[in-house]
């Protein structure tokens, strides 16, 4: 019901317009919060918090991480803590803060490197966590021949590469990543797209380029 409600009230506040032409919200979006809510595990979540604050994240991901600035973000996450309060009841200052705490890094790269471990999905609780993993993972990637990566893994990147991390482990998922040339899209997604196990095909377009041998290719 809730997801439901924030899906009425996004495509309510937020529609599209001519800067912001690509805030086109639909119901497939509320399958792809439920596919990221079932990608829990018992052994990672056994509190109701946990929950609600992994459902708070798959919100953010699917709906937020299109949003051009930070006013119409602020429309999500007030909805967000209106919803709570109204469908899951009162709790302690504790429990609220934990689940609106920031950052909210979900992602299941703890074990990344490790082939014969279980990969879960869970939290990763902040930024030092998070950087840690994806700076040992970077060192596998370049120990194993590929082109060297040499990335400053600072609080953004991190953000960036737990979300396109999340996209290429998810059951048909797919990401746009808009942003000017040389701001490290191609560098994160090597990274990503190594840490999430998945490969990583390259094609140059030009002129020439058709959209048939485009999708033959991928």
């Amino acid at each position: 019901m809730a997801t439901m409600q924030l899906y009425q009230a996004i495509v309510r506040l937020l529609p599209p317009t001519p800067s912001r032409f690509h805030y086109l919200f639909n119901l497939r979006d509320l399958s792809r919060i439920f596919g990221g809510l079932c990608q829990t595990s018992p052994e990672r979540f056994t509190k109701t918090k946990q929950m609600v604050r992994c459902w708070r994240n798959e919100c953010l991901r699917v709906f937020a991480d299109r949003l051009i600035d930070d006013q119409d973000f602020a429309v999500v996450s007030g909805q967000l803590v209106q919803l709570m309060a109204d469908n899951v009841g009162q709790h302690s200052d504790e429990w609220t803060e934990y689940v609106l705490r920031d950052p909210i890094l979900f992602g299941d790269y703890r074990n990344a490197l490790e082939s014969d471990v279980p990969r879960l999905y869970e939290d990763m609780q902040d930024y030092d966590a998070s950087k840690a993993l994806f700076q040992e993972i970077m060192e596998e990637y370049n120990e194993r021949g590929n082109n060297k990566l040499q990335l400053v893994l600072f609080d953004d990147a991190l953000q960036h590469l737990t979300r396109i991390q999340r996209v290429l482990r998810m059951v048909q998922g797919h990401a746009l990543l808009v942003g000017v040339g040389g701001s490290g899209k191609q560098s994160l997604t090597k990274l990503a797209a190594f840490t999430a196990g998945v490969g990583l095909p390259y094609d140059t377009v030009s002129e020439l380029s058709k959209f048939s041998s485009f999708i033959v290719r991928f």
